[in-house]
């Protein structure tokens, strides 16, 4: 296939999404996708649009990774523990060694804080927010001095 400089298209049906899908499970952006198969930026999104099977490789891609994150930034919210495979070794009857390996959980990571923040934040954006809009209907409620009164004190308060 060529494009309009006449120049042969790196784009192989073949090989091409398989590698793209590759990439993007590795949790590259897509300028990195692009660099990895030697195209610019540009011409891969113009593949995206041109080739369904390699738009498609590329989602398959992401999916894989999105799950693989989502699930480490759930652990890493929850908290875990490191398990390690140990190797055992004691003597039979006959003062033979005998060993076998054991999966022993060595260490607890705590929950992380930052995650849970983030996932929240992400989640539930209504409910957990960085500014909290308070809207109050003070019509008829306030007279101008008390108004004033008010405004004075925030000041005052704000310079000490």
């Amino acid at each position: 296939m060529s494009n309009h400089t006449g120049r042969k298209s790196k784009y192989d049906p073949k090989s091409t999404p398989v590698l793209a899908e590759q990439y993007a499970k590795e949790i590259l952006t897509d300028a990195q996708i692009a660099a990895k198969l030697g195209i610019h930026i540009d011409t891969y999104y113009v593949w995206q649009k041109k080739f369904p099977e390699f738009s498609e490789a590329i989602k398959r891609g992401k999916a894989v990774s999105n799950v693989d994150l989502l699930q480490a930034m759930k652990k890493s919210a929850e908290g875990y523990f490191v398990e390690e495979e140990e190797m055992i070794v004691n003597l039979d009857r006959d003062k033979n060694p005998k060993s076998y390996s054991k999966v022993v959980k060595k260490r607890y990571i705590a929950p992380s804080t930052t995650t849970q923040i983030f996932l929240a934040k992400n989640r539930m954006p209504e409910d957990f927010r960085d500014v909290n809009k308070h809207e109050v209907d003070v019509r008829g409620q306030l007279n101008v001095n008390t108004l004033a009164d008010l405004m004075l004190e925030v000041y005052q308060s704000e310079k000490s």
